[in-house]
């Protein structure tokens, strides 16, 4: 079995690849941080992706992203994507995505539930104690 790298090599790109990974990252960055305030959206994969994209542009970037321990996965995820045909890196991008949408929806479910019950016990304390006077 092959030993998978877990860091690349930083390939500097042309002008105009700067400019559309530039425009990539910012409307990811802007996704992640809706993401963040809309507990829907998963957020902290659009930073993640932003990052990564922003390694293309950057060396700092880059050199600072391959520092991280936290990135060691999703480099090495990347670097095996590498071989993927478009169509399944796409699929898989998809379905991470909508993996992360629904388990935000449930979360934010679960915690509409936890809402619910906790006003309607205050609810019938609150008639209890009027009731009493």
């Amino acid at each position: 079995m092959d030993k998978i790298p877990t860091s690349t090599r930083y390939i500097p790109a042309g002008m105009t690849g700067k400019v559309v990974y530039s425009l990539i990252a910012a409307v990811l960055i802007l996704i992640g941080i809706a993401g963040l305030i809309v507990p829907v959206i998963p957020g902290i994969l659009f930073l993640i992706g932003a990052v990564m994209v922003l390694s293309k542009v950057s060396s700092r970037v880059h050199h600072w992203s391959e520092g991280q321990t936290w990135m060691r996965g999703v480099r090495i995820r990347m670097i095996q994507m590498q071989g993927l045909r478009l169509f399944a890196k796409v699929r898989f991008v998809l379905l991470l995505g909508a993996k992360s949408v629904v388990s935000g929806i449930s979360k934010l479910a679960r915690a509409g539930s936890n809402l619910f019950r906790t006003s309607s016990r205050l609810f019938r304390n609150s008639a209890r104690l009027f009731s009493k006077t």
